[in-house]
This record gives structure tokens, C-alpha cells and sequence, in this order.
């Protein structure tokens, strides 16, 4: 789960969750709408108290366990915001980091009804 700051942070670079509304992908999202949030015309709505955002941070550690149970793979979580080193307008923060591989793990979550997503 993010800190205030990191959460505050997001404003000034563009994100994962922000890649596929950039490119017009989203169906959630605009390029106009990341644009207006990013320069502050509108507030982002506050999407934390959705079931399926609570459920995903507190299924998060879960998910890595099962993981590292299932692969024999140890995980580490990344508790900063990594940005792009030629271009830091581009940054992410992901769940874990796969030790001893140039590989992560987001450790996403999903109901059956959206299986076909």
C-alpha cells in the first residue's frame, strides 16, 4: 500500500495505472481525465475504500507467499518509487521484486466475473 507522500508524489510523473489512459486503452480513464488529475483541474477520485482496492492491498502479501510457495522464488518488497532513468516523468511502485532475477512480481487480484478481462 502507498504512503500519503507517495500517493502525493503520483502527481508529478506519469504511472502505470496512468500508461493505458495515456495511450486512450483505458476504459476507467482519459488521457484528457490523467492530464486534468497530473495538472490539477480535478481532484482524482478517492478510490481506497472500493472493496476491490481493499481487498487487493490486503490479498497483496498473500499473493507473494503463494508465490514463492508455488516457484521456490523469494520476494522482496520495494518500498520506493522507481523512476525511469532517462526519463523521469515515468515512474512506478511495484509490489515486489523477484530476489537474485531482473524480475518483479505485482501481485494482482481479480474476482472470476472478470476472468475474461
Amino acid at each position: 500500500m502507498l504512503t500519503e507522500e507517495q500517493l502525493k508524489e503520483r502527481k508529478g510523473y506519469i504511472g502505470a495505472s496512468d500508461a493505458s489512459a495515456v495511450l486512450n486503452l483505458s476504459r476507467y480513464s482519459s488521457p484528457l481525465q490523467v492530464w486534468a488529475e497530473k495538472t490539477g483541474a480535478i481532484t482524482p477520485e478517492d478510490i481506497s475504500d472500493k472493496l476491490p482496492v481493499i481487498l487487493g492491498n490486503k490479498l497483496e502479501q498473500t499473493v507473494a507467499e503463494l508465490f514463492m510457495e508455488r516457484t521456490g522464488k523469494k520476494v522482496q518488497r520495494v518500498n520506493e518509487t522507481l523512476f525511469h532513468p532517462k526519463h523521469p516523468f515515468i515512474g512506478c511502485n511495484l509490489d515486489r521484486r523477484v530476489v537474485g532475477e531482473k524480475s518483479v512480481l505485482e501481485s494482482k487480484t481479480a474476482s472470476a466475473w472478470k476472468a475474461k478481462e
